[in-house]
């Protein structure tokens, strides 16, 4: 196009009576006061640098809706509010759904269409002093929406050169306005009052009510957010905008939308979350100098107080990651270590966290993949699968620390993963197969000879596990082609094979608790996974979580009273710890 150099990208599609945010965007925004990517999942909901842009959210715990206040394209996917959130909130699926430049009818009309879609227990509905007190209806798509959505060209004109002269203070001050008539109909602040601002006041109660109603429809409850404007904030900004349009102090009164919240609240039985007297009290600034939005501090701000309104909620999980890095498989030791496998976008990593006093170290880095990572308990060797996991081409490295050598134990063709060390650090089962023949098998690899045994049932056999005492081998098995996932035992000594648990749904990821009295494993019992206790004196499986996420990959501690574990919920994922008692 002509003005390549400044073309503005296209990031919302129309939907009838209201738009959202266009699905697969990755764009980079920079301004003089912020740069920051904006990445998209296939529904428009906004996403980390990790997650794939494919993974699609069915259900949420939390709904975030709003305009681009709640959006946050101006601060990073982790520094969102909805996001900071979430490690004190860790079993929630949390979605957000900002929509820039959004109405109260357009938020609505999104919920009615696709967010109750997503049956949230909860929805907080975002209310900003800067501009949702005005102009309160149904959006009517227009040919100017849609030569926006279509034209490049259109949008260059309408953004770089339209909006120049409506900044006579070089930022955007709604609701104050230069004209005294546009102040009377649409700026919320301004006392003096006409027929529009009442009518826009009646459609503002109406709007929440029906709001409420769709919300309560669905089984969640309604809860307003209202974020005050800069005016309200700062008196240095108030002041310059008062004297550069002309109006005086005795003609305002910025409580006037905190009141009407508090009112519409009362009336319908919600709980309203104010944050002017957080923002206020900030001792950092919370906007930007000339964007309207909250920067950095903002969000803190919001994470802070929702916390503390929802702590009675909070659920039993501590959350230890440090963010969305796809880590997975902890193994924990008698030291106070625990191993596990992350990531970043452009290499893979096996690290060590001390979770006594948080630090963390990587013990290896490489760019195929690396999983299902465990250290044997006299800390000499250190196994992982590497390879491609969804094509079945991978290798089982034994790392010896003394040597300081590597190799694959799974011999050519053969291919192989999810490797366990038995406690006595002398064996490794894992599963193995060939590209040719995919239906996994047993090996117990001998370290010190380097010879190895197998076993098959002639159906999939995963997740090798010793007993403590390494007399026995469990394991996960089809029961027939067609069935679920089962545990079976293998005796090292006779060879035969038992069955130990059996469910009406799948079960995978099994770990033997350290008195070998119970065994944690992931069940696939509500189309989502779960953790269970097995029993194994008592034959009686308790199930221990409870979610709309996935538990999985549990390890026990160094007692049979805690589990680690991995989990996603939503677009945030990560290593969770839980007391069992």
């Amino acid at each position: 196009m002509v003005y390549a150099d400044k073309d503005i990208p296209n990031l919302y599609e129309l939907h009838g009576k209201y738009y959202f945010n266009k699905p697969y965007l990755d764009q980079q925004f920079n301004d003089p006061e912020f740069v920051t990517r904006y990445k998209t999942n296939c529904q428009g909901y906004r996403v980390d640098d990790l997650t794939s842009q494919d993974q699609k959210i069915e259900k949420c715990d939390w709904l975030f809706i709003g305009d681009s206040y709640t959006q946050g394209a101006q601060v990073e996917y982790n520094q969102l509010f909805s996001s900071l959130i979430y490690k004190d909130f860790p079993d929630k699926v949390i979605v957000n759904a900002g929509i820039s430049g959004a109405g109260l009818y357009d938020e609505l009309n999104y919920f009615k269409d696709k967010g109750k879609e997503l049956s949230p227990k909860v929805v907080f509905l975002q209310i900003g002093a800067f501009n949702d007190f005005m102009n309160i209806k149904e959006h009517v798509p227009s040919l100017q929406d849609y030569i926006m959505e279509w034209s490049a060209l259109y949008r260059y004109f309408e953004y770089n050169i339209a909006n120049r002269d409506e900044l006579p203070l070089g930022r955007w001050t709604e609701p104050f306005f230069p004209n005294k008539e546009d102040n009377i109909d649409n700026n919320i602040f301004f006392k003096q009052t006409s027929d529009y601002k009442e009518s826009d006041k009646r459609a503002f109660k109406n709007c929440i009510t029906e709001f409420k109603k769709e919300v309560e429809a669905v089984g969640g409850q309604l809860v307003l957010i209202f974020i005050p404007s800069k005016e309200q904030v700062s008196q240095e900004l108030l002041k310059e905008v008062l004297d550069a349009y002309n109006i005086s102090k005795n003609e305002i009164d910025l409580t006037i939308p905190n009141k009407l919240c508090q009112s519409v609240a009362n009336d319908l039985g919600m709980q309203l979350y104010d944050l002017t007297a957080e923002f206020c009290h900030s001792k950092t600034f919370p906007f930007f100098a000339h964007d309207e939005h909250m920067n950095v501090v903002g969000h803190q701000l919001i994470a802070e107080r929702l916390v503390k309104e929802m702590s009675s909620i909070s659920g039993k999980y501590e959350y230890q990651s440090e963010g969305n890095f796809h880590e997975r498989y902890p193994t924990l030791h008698a030291d106070g270590t625990m191993v596990y496998q992350s990531q970043t976008e452009h290499y893979y990593t096996i690290n060590r966290l001390n979770i006594n006093n948080g630090n963390r170290e990587e013990l290896w880095r490489g760019v195929s993949e690396l999983v299902h990572p465990m250290i044997s308990s006299d800390g000499r060797y250190l196994v992982f699968t590497e390879g491609e996991q969804e094509s079945l081409n991978t290798d089982v490295v034994l790392y010896d620390f003394l040597k300081n050598n590597q190799i694959a134990i799974n011999k050519k063709p053969t291919k192989g993963s999810i490797p366990c060390i038995s406690k006595s650090a002398t064996k490794i089962a894992y599963p193995c197969w060939t590209l040719d023949e995919t239906i996994p098998q047993i090996a117990i690899y001998d370290i010190a000879t380097g010879k190895q045994t197998q076993f098959k049932d002639g159906v999939e056999c995963w997740r090798p596990l010793f007993s403590n005492d390494e007399c026995y081998i469990y394991y996960i098995q089809k029961e027939t082609h067609d069935s679920h996932f089962i545990i079976k035992q293998y005796d090292v000594t006779t060879g035969e094979k038992s069955i130990v648990l059996k469910q009406p749904f799948d079960i995978w990821d099994i770990a033997v608790s350290p008195s070998g009295k119970y065994i944690a494993y992931a069940g696939n019992k509500d189309a989502n996974w779960d953790l269970f206790i097995y029993d194994t004196e008592h034959k009686h499986s308790r199930q221990i979580t409870h979610t709309i996420g996935d538990e999985w990959d549990p390890a026990f501690g160094v007692s049979d009273d805690e589990l680690w574990f991995a989990g996603v919920f939503g677009f945030n994922d990560g290593i969770y710890h839980v007391r069992l008692k």
